[in-house]
């Protein structure tokens, strides 16, 4: 059994807004594009600012040292002015950021090392960081236990929790799926990697955290898409499956979903935005994406809305963010009841 312990957590980019729309629909609100066009990066927002780093920025399924990003920006959505420019670190795709306690944590990714022109030699990446806004610096954390990337991470209480992903090991190696989920305890003095079995060998993926549970959503199995959900009970270092994404199969690679205010939210290339239903055993529609879009990324927005930005369609990349208002939340949702204990 795990012990998890849920310490202080603040809600990120919590504003008010005058702002009056439909519900489901999207916010016309004008937030700068990105500073460039890029999709399979991380993303995360914290504190009031929403934070990017690296990503691809090339053609689809080409890689290469000039293609793969390892830059760092933040925007301070309350004005929503202009992207700053932070100090940046390895070239890296198929990451996620996360954050926790005011600092910005990334986790892995995918590192091309041939030059443009040459054939691929991608190599999944075992580095973590923490990155602190004030000083403006990172640190480096324990590597992973194993190289990884096309994975997803998120926080619970103190933990750092890795799932998913796959370790690429150069030009003529085969890929290795990884079936454990990594775990970090930021609070230790001196943290460690932990892993615990996961009852799935999925990439291109998307994570959640609700409470003591890590939603585990789509992606991409040695047999294609996968829409299996699993979720993650951390109090106890039980599995459980979930409701299956709705729609075709396709859909299920490289979704992207966040939580907010309690509630989880899920988008999908096919421009559907989905919430978990109150009983946790469905999802409900409750808006639509105005650009459809995979390998792009989803963050909170205060109470009632999120950020739909980056990712890739039809083989092009997009710098464009859509700010989406969600309806009202159900009175009762199992999202909101007391942490580590799963529906039926």
């Amino acid at each position: 059994m795990l012990t998890i312990r849920f310490g202080w957590m603040a809600l990120a980019g919590v504003f008010t807004s005058t702002l009056t729309l439909p519900a489901g629909e999207p916010a016309q609100i004008d937030l700068p594009p990105m500073p460039q066009a890029v999709s399979s990066f991380g993303a995360v927002a914290h504190y009031g600012y929403l934070y990017i780093y690296g990503g691809h920025a090339g053609k689809t399924h080409s890689y290469d040292t000039k293609s793969v990003l390892g830059t760092f920006h933040r925007l301070l959505l309350k004005d929503g002015a202009q992207w700053e420019e932070l100090p940046g670190g390895p070239i890296a795709q198929g990451l996620n950021l996360a954050a926790h306690r005011g600092k910005i944590y990334r986790v892995g990714g995918m590192q091309p090392r041939n030059a443009p022109g040459q054939p691929a030699d991608n190599h999944s990446l075992a580095d973590c960081a923490v990155f602190d806004p004030i000083t403006k610096r990172w640190q480096d954390l324990p590597a992973l236990p194993a190289p990884r990337s096309s994975h997803d991470v998120v926080v619970v209480g103190d933990s750092l929790v890795v799932v998913g992903g796959w370790q690429l090991r150069g030009r003529g190696e085969s890929p290795l799926w990884h079936d454990t989920t990594a775990i970090l305890d930021l609070a230790a003095k001196k943290p460690q990697w932990k892993t615990i079995p996961q009852p799935f060998q999925r990439r291109a993926l998307t994570a959640a955290a609700i409470g003591s549970r890590v939603y585990v959503i789509g992606g991409l199995s040695a047999d294609g898409p996968d829409q299996r959900v699993d979720i993650l009970d951390l109090t106890t270092g039980q599995w459980k499956e979930g409701p299956a994404i709705p729609g075709k199969d396709r859909i299920a690679f490289s979704p992207a979903a966040c939580a907010v205010a309690g509630q989880l939210i899920l988008s999908t290339s096919d421009g559907a935005v989905y919430r978990l239903n109150p009983q946790g055993d469905g999802w409900e529609k409750v808006a639509e994406s105005m650009q459809k879009r995979m390998v792009a990324r989803l963050v909170p927005w205060g109470q009632d809305r999120v950020i739909l930005l980056g990712g890739a369609k039809g083989g092009a990349n997009t710098d464009s963010l859509e700010v989406i208002r969600l309806p009202a939340p159900p009175t009762s949702s199992p999202q909101n009841s007391s942490p580590g204990k799963l529906q039926p």
